[in-house]
């Protein structure tokens, strides 16, 4: 054990984090650190919840450096519920306006994906008729809202330009970076939707720390994996830009001062800190509170 691997465990210990099971610390081209806790090794698999929608958006992005779609593109362009005029507003959205949790479409947020809207929405049989029907309540673009919606409609675009939306995220950035991951959950109109909702689901979107590293590898070495472009650097610089509608959020990615990444609920993350060439993963049990472990992601570890 490296000074490094003692200095997070002492953290951990002193910051009473018994949820945390793994912490990863990546530095100047090297593993610095890796310490897992609870019985969890390099090998466990760990839920990753919304994490998935920086992976989204990656896939989104590909699909743009293909020319299947673009970014400015109105979603009833791929998607025939929002141009049949339900909503005077529907034909405004754009894949853009997704990406950055801003379509205006009604939501009311409830506890750990909780939500009655969500509910109701997987009783339905289809899936994008239900949120065809909810009424668009902001100008699309006006106002960031964090929702789990947009992300499905991104889902549902992404299938509907390359054929199945797992498939393609799993051959164009899974199988490069060797990143193994179950076949996402399929609505019954079959649109994928990752995050874990349930506890029966808690095998989906499992990935080692190790892979989640992957993925901030990918973004800090500007879309190359091995020599390859595996995604455009445009699309990057785009995604851990800020948005008009919340300077904190970027394409499926947050973003803080010096720093930018994934989240997932329960304290989920890839941290990347680009000018100190640096990569923090977390993994960590999920409660009914939500944690933040700013110490471990932001420390000087």
């Amino acid at each position: 054990m490296n000074e490094r691997e003692l200095q997070i465990k002492e953290v951990v210990k002193s910051s009473h984090h018994p949820q945390l099971n793994s912490v990863l610390v990546w530095q100047n081209d090297q593993l610095q650190a890796e310490c897992y806790f609870n019985g969890f090794t390099a090998e466990s698999r760990h839920n990753i919840k919304s994490v998935v929608k920086s992976i989204l958006s990656i896939g989104i992005g590909i699909a743009q450096d293909e020319w299947l779609l673009n970014v400015d593109d109105k979603i009833s362009k791929y998607l025939t519920e929002f141009d049949e005029g339900r909503d005077l507003r529907h034909r405004m959205i754009t894949i853009k306006h997704l990406l950055t949790m801003s379509s205006g479409i009604f939501w009311q947020g409830g506890v750990h994906y909780h939500c009655p809207m969500m509910d109701a929405m997987r009783r339905s049989r289809n899936w994008l008729d239900y949120i065809a029907d909810c009424k668009v309540t902001e100008t699309p673009g006006a106002v960031h809202n964090y929702k789990e919606f947009d992300v499905i409609l991104l889902s549902a675009i992404l299938s509907k330009v390359t054929g199945d939306a797992f498939d393609y995220i799993n051959e164009k950035l899974f199988i490069p970076l060797e990143i193994y991951n179950d076949r996402w959950i399929k609505s019954p109109d079959g649109v994928y939707y990752s995050p874990a909702l349930d506890k029966e689901e808690e095998a989906v979107s499992a990935l080692t720390a190790r892979e989640m590293l992957k993925i901030g590898q990918l973004f800090l070495q500007k879309g190359i994996w091995k020599g390859k472009q595996i995604i455009s650097k445009e699309y990057i610089e785009a995604a851990v830009s800020p948005s008009p509608q919340n300077s904190n959020y970027g394409y499926l990615w947050w973003l803080g001062e010096g720093w930018y990444g994934c989240r997932g609920y329960g304290g989920q993350a890839v941290t990347v800190f680009p000018e100190q060439n640096k990569i923090v993963v977390t993994q960590a049990t999920a409660t009914s509170r939500p944690l933040a472990y700013d110490d471990i992601w932001f420390g000087d570890l």
